[in-house]
Order: structure tokens, then sequence, then C-alpha cells
């Protein structure tokens, strides 16, 4: 019977068995190209077998490039995006794979959220895998918990209808910048380079 999770069905024949197995290998294949990290592959094959995401609503490994103010100097810094779903070429939320205190990534998730593409991208997923934290990026709040709870490609479409993007507002733009430049100095996780 896990042979059967892993192809995502029960295969009618051993032609279709040898298809699905194919496939499968396949994408594990393309998988290892992106340099994922073990957190970030289960959740990339949670979104395609259990929430009926197809690989090109998935984007792994974004670089976004922020441009931050001290007052006196400007810098830039590098900032990725673990998985973006993407819809309809809208960016609808962000996934933070994480190996342990979700909590603490919420604030950096809204930050993120708030400032890496010209409009905000509504909603955050901090997970380890095993469990997610679904946040409302552009209040702050924690909407809900549990991998299920991550809305499936239906309801991301619903969302996405029913969604108003815009802008962070301008006055508080910096303020979230320098938060997400806080936790990219506290993992090292990005380059920073002056422009």
């Amino acid at each position: 019977m896990s042979e059967y999770i892993m192809l995502g069905k029960i295969p009618k024949s051993p032609e279709e068995r040898k298809a699905l197995i194919g496939k499968r290998v396949e994408q594990e294949e393309h998988l290892s190209d992106f340099g994922m990290t073990q957190v970030q592959s289960r959740l990339f094959e949670f979104l395609m077998s259990e929430k009926g995401y197809s690989e090109k609503d998935l984007e792994l490994n974004k670089t976004y490039t922020v441009r931050v103010s001290d007052g006196a100097t400007e810098h830039t810094f590098n900032v990725k995006a673990d998985i973006v779903v993407r819809l309809n070429n809208t960016s609808l939320f962000i996934v933070k794979c994480v190996m342990s205190s979700m909590e603490s990534w919420e604030r950096h998730s809204a930050a993120f959220c708030r400032v890496v593409e010209p409009n905000q991208v509504p909603y955050a997923v901090v997970t380890d895998g095993d469990d997610a934290r679904v946040i409302d990026a552009v209040s702050g709040k924690l909407l809900s918990l549990g991998l299920d709870s991550i809305p499936s490609k239906d309801e991301a479409l619903l969302l996405l209808k029913g969604t108003v993007f815009c802008p962070f507002p301008k006055e508080r733009c910096e303020k979230e910048k320098r938060i997400l430049h806080a936790f990219d100095a506290i993992t090292c996780s990005t380059v920073s380079v002056k422009p």
C-alpha cells in the first residue's frame, strides 16, 4: 500500500505502474536539481499530492533583492523564499521551511510578504514539515494551525478572487525591511552587497 501512496494512485495495469514510477523518478530528479532542504521537499510533495497544486504553481528558492536605507546610506540584501505559491501570475502565499521554532519565524514571514514584491503577498505559511502555521501577512495575525489548514489549490483560487492586492504603506516599509534584514543577519542566509 505504501507504494501506491508514493505513486499517488493505484495503477490499473503493469504499464500504468511503470509509467507512474517513471514519472515519480523524473520528479525526484527534477527536485534534486533545486537543492531543496528536507522540509522543503516534504512540503513541495505535500502541496502537489495532497493540496492539488501543480509544479508550475510552485516556485522554489526564489531570490528577492531588498533595498534598505539607514538614513545616510542605502544598501541591498538578498532574501530567499523557500516556496512561492503563484496562481494566475500572482503570488498568493510564501512558505518558510524551518527545522524548529515555527512561532519565531512568523514575524519574519510577515515582513517578507510585505516588502519583497510591489504588492504585499497576502499569506504566509511557516512549517517544519510536520506542522504549519498559516498567517495573514497583511495583518500579521495567525489564521490557522496544521498542514491540513494550508489552502488547497481550489481554495486558493477562491482566496485569490476575493483578495485585494495593494502595496504596504510606504511610511512603514523601512521598518519591515529592517526587520527582514535583522533576521538575515542572524541567520546569515543571504549576502549583503553595496549598490
